[in-house]
């Protein structure tokens, strides 16, 4: 960020180096390296972020070249394992391109829960090893016996996956691939200061959720008309003079980063609150008892002749109202009460004391 390159840590161009840049867009979900180096570069007591890892559950997804045909291959759908106990899930969804993606979901292995007796138990815990290793478990060679037994257990414990075009590859993919654990991340400010290359974060990168409120693409694609506008507004180099040319885009450019900020932060912070309510805090006695009541109603009528709202995961799922109005209209169901816009821009404003005037 204070070179404005862009170093290759991996893959075909590990070493190799880009730029300079006039803008950089951090896209690069909760394990964000750009935020890592917004926090390295910027001032300190500035800029920060807070990472929860290990929410409960880990996942893996695949890919398969067709959508298993005792499904629809128009429908997204879950599908639940036969035995209740072995705590896998599979989630199926179709793709453009006439294949589909399966995401596992299952739990990490748990060092102090006692051997498996049954041989049932056991073919389920060797499913569960096989998918979800430990973390600190040595990589394997698999073989293709090994594709075979995994392959046969995953369609005894999901009969319809029987036949799905691909699966012997999908297996290699979950073999080979690591486990996917959601995190929960939450930043103070979503952009650069002006010492450094104007910089944005979107997405999880500024405020992921762990999956728990199913708004993670909504509200990354959110963030990138945000910051679209906000350039669209600020960003005029036309406007400058031959003289100053440079300096007034690198002005403009933090103008626009900053504003996305100020219009984007509330919107993370308040889905974070939606997506976590108190966060372990508790509600005073008669509060929580009227928020209860009120969660019973809304989950019995939904809104329905006039009675309670809709639960909040269809309000999310099916309302464009910003994620503000949302948490603010559910205020009494929090210990703290959500800030005003001026408090927001107040506090924002006094991130980087060298910011954007």
């Amino acid at each position: 960020l204070v070179s404005s390159m862009i170093s290759f840590r991996e893959g075909t161009r590990k070493g190799e180096k880009e730029g300079p840049y006039d803008l950089i867009v951090g896209c690069d979900g909760a394990n964000s390296i750009v935020r890592s180096a917004l926090e390295k570069y910027s001032p300190p007591n500035t800029f920060s972020f807070s990472q929860r890892k290990l929410l409960p559950g880990c996942f893996k997804v695949a890919r398969v070249d067709a959508m298993p045909p005792l499904m629809d291959s128009d429908s997204v759908g879950l599908i639940l394992p036969e035995s209740k106990s072995l705590g896998i899930t599979a989630f199926v969804e179709p793709t453009v391109d006439g294949g589909a993606c399966i995401l596992f979901a299952g739990k990490l292995p748990n060092k102090e829960e006692g051997d498996s007796s049954s041989e049932s138990d056991e073919k389920e815990a060797d499913l569960g090893s096989f998918l979800f290793p430990s973390p600190d478990s040595k990589e394997e060679n698999r073989t293709e016996a090994d594709i075979e037994s995994v392959k046969n257990l995953i369609i005894e414990q999901f009969p319809v996956l029987v036949d799905t075009p691909g699966i012997d590859v999908m297996v290699e993919q979950l073999l080979y691939q690591r486990s996917s654990v959601a995190d929960a991340v939450r930043c103070n400010v979503y952009h650069s200061n002006s010492d450094l290359t104007a910089t944005a974060i979107c997405g999880d990168a500024a405020h992921a959720t762990g999956g728990v409120s199913g708004q993670g693409c909504n509200s990354a694609l959110l963030d990138s008309a945000t910051l679209a506008d906000c350039i669209i507004e600020h960003y005029q180099p036309t406007d400058a003079s031959a003289d100053n040319i440079q300096t007034t885009k690198k002005t403009m450019l933090h103008r626009s980063v900053s504003s996305y900020s100020q219009k984007a932060v509330p919107e993370g912070r308040a889905l974070y609150d939606l997506s976590f309510g108190n966060d372990g805090k508790t509600l005073p006695i008669f509060r929580n008892i009227r928020a209860i009541l009120s969660n019973a109603i809304d989950s019995i009528f939904g809104g329905r002749f006039g009675i309670g709202k809709k639960p909040l995961q269809t309000l999310l799922a099916s309302s464009s109202s910003p994620f503000v109005d949302i948490r603010r209209d559910r205020e009494k169901y929090y210990v703290e009460g959500f800030p005003s816009d001026q408090q927001l821009r107040d506090e924002l404003d006094q991130v980087y004391k060298r910011g954007i005037e």
